[in-house]
């Protein structure tokens, strides 16, 4: 795999780590003295130390914890830095003979000055979005609304929102990737925009002449119509989560167009029998470079069905004829 498909974001990492307990006790250096942390299923703490213990004893009485982050973008100007991920965690409680797993997953948003070379996170945001399998393991937690959304009476929550998007927060980024790395965070923010219904910025994600297979809704063909068709679908699922992992990109000749290969991570199921990777999808996706040099959707193609790495050789990277 290309190595510019693994983002550099060593705080989100850190972060990563802190959250599941495999960090040392003392690595807190990459937060500010007085970061604040915004959780929306524990609530809020600022300084250090306080954040540090917040991570760390999260989830003190489970075992067996593991985080994994994807759909990682990193933005930065000369004033602000921001950093995000979606993540999908499980763990269990082992006892009395009996075996309990709890699955969770939510959006990561941290951000910094540029006064530093590696930037000290001053503001962390934390979203849980959905949870499954045994809840009751989650103690304390307040946990989300999930499919009855949210109600009169219910407590508010710290929410992630389009006010949070790396996209509004550093519009336009100075930190050098690379087209292949472009092309990816174009799907990316795809995914953002539309798990988050921001559809001003879902909508800058596709080319006007844009059309795909988009399963359940079918053949949707022009910017505006599938701008629209995708807001009615998302709506109802406001704790939908695309988590994807770039498979393949393919940068053509002119270096005008390209072809990603997204592979869709169902957070229930990651690893076959014999340990490897799999993913319950693909997305085939083009893209072009409009009259600004920046990469838009004028392809997406939805594909279930499991795969695995051996098998995205044989998926096809050219533009169906007369889409």
């Amino acid at each position: 795999m290309n190595c510019l498909f693994h983002s550099s974001v060593q705080s989100l990492n850190t972060f990563c780590e802190a959250w599941s307990g495999k960090a040392c006790s003392d690595n807190s250096q990459w937060l500010d003295p007085s970061v604040r942390l915004v959780s929306s299923h524990r609530g809020s703490v600022s300084g250090r130390e306080n954040v540090t213990a917040f991570l760390q004893n999260d989830f003190a009485d489970l075992d067996n914890l593991s985080v994994t982050l994807t759909n990682t973008v990193e933005r930065r100007n000369d004033k602000d830095y921001v950093a995000s991920a979606y993540l999908h965690g499980h763990a269990s409680r082992t006892g009395s003979g009996r075996h309990n797993q709890v699955r969770f997953g939510g959006t990561v948003v941290m951000r910094a000055g540029t006064d530093e070379v590696q930037p000290l996170i001053h503001t962390l945001h934390l979203q849980i979005n959905w949870t499954s399998g045994a809840r009751q393991l989650l103690s304390g937690w307040q946990l989300p609304a999930e499919e009855s959304g949210w109600h009169q009476g219910f407590p508010p929550v710290a929410i992630i929102s389009e006010l949070d998007a790396p996209w509004h927060v550093v519009p336009e980024n100075h930190r050098t990737s690379g087209d292949e790395q472009e092309v990816i965070d174009t799907w990316y923010r795809y995914a953002w925009a539309l798990d988050q219904a921001d559809f001003t910025l879902f909508s800058t994600c596709f080319s006007e002449n844009a059309a795909g297979n988009f399963t359940p809704l079918g053949y949707i063909a022009g910017r505006r119509n599938i701008v629209a068709a995708m807001k009615a679908f998302r709506l109802p699922w406001p704790w939908m989560q695309h988590y994807g992992v770039p498979l393949k990109v393919c940068i053509h000749p002119d270096r005008q167009s390209a072809f990603l290969i997204i592979g869709r991570v169902i957070a229930e199921h990651t690893h076959d029998s014999e340990g490897r990777k799999i993913y319950g999808a693909h997305y085939r996706v083009g893209m072009e470079k409009d009259a600004h040099n920046q990469w838009s959707i004028c392809w997406s193609e939805y594909n279930p069905g499991w795969l695995s790495t051996d098998d995205v050789s044989g998926i096809e990277t050219l533009l169906p004829r007369n889409r």
